[in-house]
C-alpha cells in the first residue's frame, strides 16, 4: 500500500482545492484486455486475452484537469497463480486534458489502482492514454489505451492492459442563447426652419454557440429568425450598415480558432443578404479567441465566448417639418 500513498494523497489534496464550479461525470467503457508476463515456462495452461468492462466517476476541477475513480473488470486468465481466475481493479488517478479543437482533445492518466488477481490482492500503478471527442452538449466518447502495472503475486508480477471504447455524460445547465433586445434611442437636434436630424443606432446582437450546428459554422433554423428584426431595420433605413465579428473561446489552436470566427460570421453575412440586405451594406470580420467577455477557465464561460456580435454603427437621417 505504500507504493500507492503518495498517487492518492496529492489527488485528494486537488480535490479539495477546487471551488464550487467543478463538473461531474460519470462513464463506462468496453473492449480488449491482455496479460504481460502472467506466464513462466513452468505454467501449464497459459491464457492472457480476454474482454473487458468498466465504469467510472470524474470530478472536473477546471478545463485540464480531473481526478477520476473506477472499476475495471480485465476478464478471466490463466497463468502463473491464475486457474481461470478473475481479475479485477479499483483505480484512481488524475486526468490532464490538452485541448486539439473546440471539440476534441487528448489526455493522460497516472494514479494507483487495488488489483483482485485471483486469489490475490495488491496495490499497483496505473498509466493511460486517450482521446475525447465532445459529440454533444453532455456526452463524449472516448478511445484509450490503460495499464495497470506491477502486479505481484508472489508468484510473477504482471501487467494489466487494455484497449477500450467508452461513452461519458457530463452533468450540468445547458446555456441558452441571451435573447436579442433591440432598442432605438433616437436623439432630436431640433433647428428651426431645418430639417429634424436625428442620430439612430440599433443595440448591438448578439448571437451565442447554441444559434449554431455543433462544431460547425451552419446557423440553426432557428437562429436564423432571430435576424429578422435587424432586417426590417435595415429595410426602414437603407443608409444604415452592418458590422458582422465573429468570436471565438480559447480551446484548441489559435489557427482554428481564427477561421472558425471567420466562417461563423461570413454564416451571419450570407444569412442576411439572402433576406434582401445588399451586401455591400454588410462588413465581416473574425477576431478568434481575442476580446473575451467571460472567464475561459469554466464551461460557462467558454459557452458566452463562442459568439457572433451584429454592431449598425450610428448614422444620421432628416426627416422633413
Amino acid at each position: 500500500m505504500k507504493k500507492l500513498a503518495a498517487v492518492i494523497s496529492a489527488s485528494l489534496l486537488m480535490a479539495a482545492s477546487t471551488s464550487a464550479m467543478a463538473e461531474v461525470y460519470v462513464g463506462a467503457k468496453a473492449g480488449k484486455s491482455w496479460l504481460d508476463d502472467a506466464c513462466t515456462s513452468a505454467t501449464v495452461n497459459c491464457d492472457k486475452d480476454d474482454s473487458t468492462v468498466g465504469a467510472f466517476i470524474g470530478y472536473e476541477m477546471w478545463d485540464f484537469l480531473s481526478i477520476e475513480a473506477g472499476y475495471d473488470y480485465l476478464g478471466k486468465f490463466d497463468g502463473q497463480g491464475l486457474n481461470n481466475d478473475k481479475v479485477e481493479a479499483y483505480t484512481l488517478a488524475p486526468k490532464v486534458n490538452l485541448p486539439i479543437t473546440e471539440d476534441i482533445s487528448l489526455y493522460g492518466k497516472f494514479g494507483g489502482a487495488f488489483v483482485n488477481y485471483g486469489d490475490e490482492d495488491d496495490y499497483s500503478y496505473l498509466g493511460a492514454a486517450g482521446i475525447e471527442f465532445d459529440s454533444h452538449e453532455h456526452v463524449a466518447v472516448r478511445v484509450e489505451y490503460q495499464a495497470i502495472t506491477d502486479i505481484n503475486n508472489d508468484q510473477v508480477r504482471a501487467m494489466g492492459n487494455s484497449a477500450t471504447i467508452g461513452v461519458v455524460y457530463k452533468f450540468g445547465e445547458t446555456a441558452e442563447p441571451a435573447p436579442v433586445v433591440v432598442e432605438e434611442e433616437p436623439v432630436v437636434v431640433e433647428e428651426p426652419a431645418e430639417p429634424e436630424v436625428i442620430t439612430k443606432t440599433f443595440e448591438t446582437q448578439r448571437l451565442g454557440t447554441g444559434s449554431f450546428e455543433l462544431n460547425s459554422a451552419e446557423l440553426k433554423a432557428d437562429s436564423l429568425e432571430q435576424l429578422d428584426e435587424l432586417v426590417d431595420f435595415l429595410n426602414t433605413y437603407p443608409q444604415a450598415n452592418v458590422q458582422v465579428i465573429g468570436y471565438t473561446d480559447a480551446s484548441g489552436t489559435e489557427a482554428y480558432n481564427q477561421v472558425m470566427s471567420e466562417k461563423r460570421a461570413d454564416a451571419v453575412a450570407n444569412a442576411l443578404v439572402a433576406k434582401g440586405i445588399d451586401a455591400s451594406r454588410i462588413t465581416t470580420a473574425g477576431e478568434g479567441e481575442k476580446n473575451p467577455i467571460a472567464s475561459n477557465a469554466t464551461h460557462e464561460g467558454r459557452v458566452e465566448n463562442r459568439r457572433v456580435e451584429i454592431i449598425v454603427p450610428e448614422f444620421d437621417y432628416q426627416v422633413q417639418q
